[in-house]
């Protein structure tokens, strides 16, 4: 596997991860369940851990494939300007999970504040995770870059008479 193709494999986990964690968390708020909130915690510390192997695999792909034609050095600059920021906002709610998960330890009443602030922190991540992912995706696929125009329909060439 080329650096190119493990950061595309590897770039979804932050993504969906803290999509599933984020709906997690709400689903153990409405609950009040401590349990749920404790693994969504958690969760919310791996899937922080686990965003760093985006941002570290994103610089070696970049350089197996800066000499392609297709590649655009600012769109890819844009995307490793996001990805670094939602790196660092997926750092910080780790860190806000982990008190989290402190919180809640023992039999204590599950509290819901740090969980909840979690949540609102887990979805500042993921939109800024979002985003770089649809940064990244530009890189490579025109189709969704801003201001681009549509091909039109496909056309097949197939001879009408041959039935």
């Amino acid at each position: 596997m080329n650096p190119a193709e493990l950061h595309l494999a590897l770039n979804h986990f932050p993504v969906f991860g803290a999509v599933f964690v984020a709906l997690l968390l709400v689903w153990g708020l409405m609950r009040r369940s401590r349990d749920v909130m404790r693994a969504a915690l958690g969760l919310t510390v791996l899937v922080s851990i686990g965003s760093y192997v985006a941002v570290a695999t994103g610089e070696k792909a970049e350089h197996y494939v800066e000499d392609a034609a297709w590649f655009d050095e600012a769109i890819a600059h844009d995307h490793e300007e996001l990805g670094e920021l939602a790196f660092k906002a997926m750092l910080v709610t780790g860190l806000i999970g982990l008190i989290g998960l402190w919180q809640l330890r023992g039999d204590r009443e599950p509290k819901p504040l740090w969980p909840a602030i979690t949540l609102v922190a887990l979805l500042i991540s993921t939109g800024l995770v979002g985003w770089a992912a649809a940064k990244g995706g530009q890189i490579r696929h025109e189709e969704i870059r801003a201001g681009a125009v549509s091909p039109g329909p496909a056309t097949l060439d197939v001879d009408e008479d041959s039935d």
